[in-house]
């Protein structure tokens, strides 16, 4: 189950991965054009895409966070490992509270970013937060 449960979160962290690597080469999918696409997905009033460079960060680090279960797999007693994890899993739990903050709300407001922010990018962060928490206890609940 833990297995399944760790590919679940390669998939569910590798697809935006992959996303961010295809905006750094310049796709604008899923949207028509590069000003549609920044609203939709940064949405605090730029009309260009972040820089290829910064795509391709995210890309990287999403796709590390991605593999990170299969990492855990087998090592889940060991305090380095245990304390990446809840680290991955904090910052994906603070991103999904931060997108219903007013402060947050206030400097991304473009729409169709503000309505997508709240009924879906939020709760998959918080969503990807909790799968990583629900594997650790998963792994430490074998030991």
């Amino acid at each position: 189950m833990t297995v399944l449960f760790a590919f679940l979160l390669f998939i569910g962290v590798g697809a935006p991965a992959v996303i961010h690597a295809m905006w750094g080469l310049g796709y604008n999918w899923p949207e028509a054009g590069e000003e549609a696409l920044a609203r939709s997905v940064v949405g605090d009033g730029r009309r260009r895409m972040p820089p290829a460079w910064q795509c391709y960060a995210v890309a990287f680090v999403l796709a590390v966070v991605a593999l990170w279960p299969f990492v855990m797999l087998g090592r889940d007693e060991e305090t380095w490992v245990q304390s990446i994890t809840y680290v991955i899993a904090g910052v994906f739990v603070a991103r999904g509270v931060a997108g219903y903050t007013p402060t947050w709300r206030v400097h991304f407001r473009d729409e169709p970013f503000a309505t997508r922010n709240r009924r879906y990018y939020s709760p998959y962060c918080l969503l990807m937060g909790i799968g990583y928490l629900a594997l650790l206890a998963g792994e430490m609940e074998r030991q």
